[in-house]
């Protein structure tokens, strides 16, 4: 049934037509876009580019070819249940527990001919360690090109010319393979819908200071999340974020929150919380606290320019808080919880996410010699056998009666 485009043709109109009631029209758009591209995938409509979150998404929806998100479907699998199948599967073969979960979901998955096949798969050396090695091997498998984008540590002009040198040389690459000129109109095209995008998440972020602020946190780190990553550059992404600021707006103007009484007023460190079945926000919502930002939200690039298209995109990509020197990523935190007026912090230790959890008792520490409580959350966002619902309500409660002290 997953394998067949029918099955997503339904989804997407399922989120078309479905979730067409005011509230809801953002889980709508994001189920057509997501349903629609995987359709897509099935039937072959065109090249079938694998690409990792933190990939420019721009540059796949110029070429016009169909982009296809595993880590999506590692959190979806995650979701209705289909991880723990799938993450036996890559263990049996070679692939070790310390590798991140949507990593080995995503192979898993790929063993069970759930994912459609790729003629390229791309990615880039931040902020994942494990994309670039996953994909790589997942090219050999296939027998497909792989094209991994060096990253470079620090932010500087030239590090911004040889990212952009290789954006270029990667999209003429892959216009080569598709055997049609590539055209700079589309590249254009597409980062002004990047850059409505962008508008309209600034917008939204600034009404989540509201009090009570307006969007669950745990709809922030999911479907909202993944049209941030894979969304601009995209009719859809555009249209996504301009309708959730819209509903954002309504819910302020009415007053209404995502907790009816909010006591504590919280910010998630990390780019992901746990996909599978859980009650962590659910349990945190009834005690009155609020998830009120994350820093996966946070719009830390500056508009892109049409006229220099591949610098802009490498800027995008070279301005991320979590490339580069610590130091960046605490200021953020700081700058964010002084921003939406916390009273703490959960910072989720993704199990193997090594780029995050290297440096967060460092982040804690900056945190704490503000007054400014941190809990570090042992977790993980698809391997469920790594989640214990006790061990977890229990620190969940301890840190709450820690800010109820603190008030």
């Amino acid at each position: 049934m997953l394998k067949h485009a029918l099955t997503y043709q339904f989804l997407a109109n399922l989120g078309r037509f479905g979730y067409s009631n005011a509230g809801r029209r953002t889980q709508g758009i994001w189920l057509d876009f997501t349903a629609g591209q995987l359709k897509s995938a099935w039937q072959g409509e065109s090249l079938v580019v694998w690409g990792n979150a933190f990939f420019p998404f721009e540059l796949l929806y110029a070429l016009d070819v169909t982009p296809h998100r595993p880590e999506t479907m590692a959190a979806l699998a995650a979701k209705f249940g289909l991880n723990r199948e799938a993450i036996a599967c890559a263990e049996s073969d070679c692939y070790s527990p310390d590798v991140c979960s949507f990593y080995r979901c995503a192979v898993g998955l790929d063993m069970e001919g759930l994912l459609p096949r790729p003629d390229i798969i791309v990615a880039t050396s931040c902020l994942c360690d494990g994309a670039g090695k996953v994909f790589h091997n997942l090219s050999r498998q296939y027998g497909c090109d792989f094209f991994l984008l060096d990253v470079p540590y620090h932010d500087t002009p030239d590090a911004r010319r040889y990212l952009a040198g290789q954006l270029e040389e990667l999209t003429l690459t892959i216009a080569k393979k598709q055997g049609k000129p590539f055209k700079i109109d589309r590249l254009i095209e597409a980062l002004a819908l990047s850059n409505e995008a962008r508008e309209y998440l600034i917008k939204a972020n600034a009404l989540r200071k509201a009090v009570p602020c307006p969007l669950p946190g745990g709809d922030a780190i999911s479907y909202v999340l993944d049209m941030q990553f894979f969304g601009p550059g995209s009719p859809a992404g555009a249209r996504f974020f301009k309708t959730l600021y819209e509903e954002l707006r309504g819910r302020v103007d009415k007053g209404r929150g995502a907790v009816l009484e909010e006591k504590y007023r919280l910010l998630w460190m990390h780019y992901i919380k746990p996909y599978y079945p859980n009650d962590i926000f659910n349990y945190l919502e009834s005690k009155g606290a609020s998830v009120c930002f994350g820093e996966a939200n946070h719009v830390y690039w500056e508009p892109m320019d049409p006229g220099r298209p591949f610098e802009s995109l490498a800027a995008k990509m070279l301005s991320n808080p979590s490339v580069g020197p610590l130091e960046r990523r605490a200021g953020l935190a700081l700058k964010l919880a002084e921003t939406y007026r916390v009273d703490g912090v959960i910072n989720f230790s993704h199990w193997g996410c090594r780029q995050s959890s290297g440096g967060e008792y460092v982040i804690r520490d900056v945190m704490q010699k503000k007054g400014i409580p941190v809990l570090i959350l042992d977790g993980d966002g698809a391997d469920s056998r790594n989640y214990s619902k006790e061990q977890t309500r229990l620190r969940l409660e301890a840190f709450l009666e820690m800010l109820e002290a603190k008030r």
